[in-house]
């Protein structure tokens, strides 16, 4: 009877349990990071549009795949350097800088952070 009630999912359980996938993960993540990047290139410099950068970090904790998390990492830092790049003038060029690199920082102990806590839940599971 269990499989029966599985087969009888609903659109949106079903919509659900795909984009908790791995495959779900990493096109939510890409979405949300071509988002982002398509706002702050049109966004003057000093609108901090790249917190939200954040959220496919965030949501790249979930995926299985032990390298997950420094892929959108990196992925990410080249898509702020870029958005950096062609985003039109707003603030000063030394502010921008340093605001771009205090969030390349943060971002990069998040990450390390998200990282090594993932990988001790990855090794616990396979134990």
């Amino acid at each position: 009877m269990p499989s029966a009630r599985h087969n009888n999912q609903s659109p949106v359980t079903q919509v659900l349990s795909s984009l908790a996938s791995d495959l779900g993960i990493l096109c939510v993540a890409a979405v949300i990071i071509l988002t982002v990047y398509a706002i702050d290139t049109v966004t003057p410099l000093g609108e901090p549009v790249w917190l939200l950068y954040f959220i496919p970090l965030i949501l790249s904790y979930w995926s299985s795949r032990y390298y997950a998390i420094p892929t959108v990492f990196i992925v990410t830092v080249l898509f702020l350097v870029a958005g950096f790049l062609f985003s039109p003038q707003g603030i000063s060029m030394q502010m921008a800088i340093l605001s771009r690199f205090t969030f390349f920082l943060l971002f990069f102990i998040v990450a390390l952070l998200l990282w090594v806590k993932r990988g001790r839940e990855i090794r616990e599971e396979n134990l």
